[in-house]
């Protein structure tokens, strides 16, 4: 028992959803109040019952704020969702219903409606635990649905990213010797060679280059996808995250590359577009 009792639950402090809870608990309070009259209601007529149930309903809200929204944000260091447990949650719970049922007790006692008796101050908890006990449940479905939701859609992207076929980019040679698989990360540059590309990749700290009997258009349609492939001039493909500098003279604007021992020309056309994308 005491080991369940010590297990972990979660204490919500957004104070939005607390806001959302303390609202619909008194509405549903004042409701419960005026279709079951559980007091000495009968014999008020229409319009006090709806002043007694607004009340009601205003003076839940006000003992729900104080605790649910005031005292999570002075006292943070009880109110944390990892030292949370469902004992606690039993305490806290308890405690709010208690507060309820004396706020409840003076209120009553203003209007002269006597609720002295422990079967109505029973009633009063039994009212507080319904639609608390709803709530719970229903934050505790969300939570629950929220998270399972959130992980397995992780889990989506992370096999995604692990088994989708655009991580590995397969250059396919009209030669099929020459076909070659690369992650795009590892590409730094792509060179047209007449029928040819010139693909530089790193592997091991060690910069290699392969040859592939295709156009660089075929390439750059492959790579389309990771927007740090940049076609700079129209016989390269660079990988932007290796770029090192870049130097202009009257002839134009070239790139040098980490592990690159040339420069890279850089068409005017494209120099906006870089800017951009750097």
């Amino acid at each position: 028992m005491l080991k369940f009792l010590r297990k972990p639950y979660p204490f919500n402090t957004d104070p939005i959803h607390n806001a959302k809870i303390t609202f619909f608990i008194s509405i549903v309070f004042g409701l419960i109040l005026f279709f079951f009259q559980p007091f000495n209601m009968i014999e008020l007529s229409i319009g006090s019952k709806l002043k007694v149930c607004f009340f009601v309903a205003v003076i839940t809200f006000a003992v729900l704020s104080f605790h649910l929204l005031v005292l999570p944000s002075y006292l943070n260091r009880f109110f944390t969702n990892d030292k949370w447990n469902i004992f606690k949650e039993i305490l806290w719970n308890t405690w709010l219903l208690s507060a309820l049922a004396v706020a409840f007790y003076f209120y009553f006692k203003y209007l002269n409606i006597s609720i002295l008796s422990g079967i109505d101050f029973l009633k009063i908890i039994l009212i507080g635990v319904l639609p608390i006990t709803i709530l719970v449940f229903l934050n505790q479905n969300r939570l629950l649905k929220l998270n399972l939701s959130d992980a397995i859609e992780l889990n989506r992207k992370i096999l995604a990213k692990i088994n989708s076929p655009d991580n590995i980019v397969v250059f396919e040679s009209e030669y099929k010797n020459d076909t070659i698989s690369l992650t795009a990360n590892s590409i730094y540059l792509i060179k047209s060679a007449a029928n040819y590309i010139e693909i530089f990749w790193k592997e091991k700290n060690k910069i290699n280059k392969h040859l592939v009997r295709t156009k660089l258009l075929n390439a750059e349609n492959l790579l389309k996808s990771y927007n740090f492939i940049f076609k700079c001039h129209r016989t390269y493909l660079v990988n932007t995250n290796y770029i090192e500098k870049a130097e202009g003279n009257s002839q134009g604007l070239k790139l040098f590359l980490q592990n690159i021992d040339f420069p890279i020309p850089v068409s005017r056309t494209y120099i906006t577009k870089l800017k951009d994308l750097i």
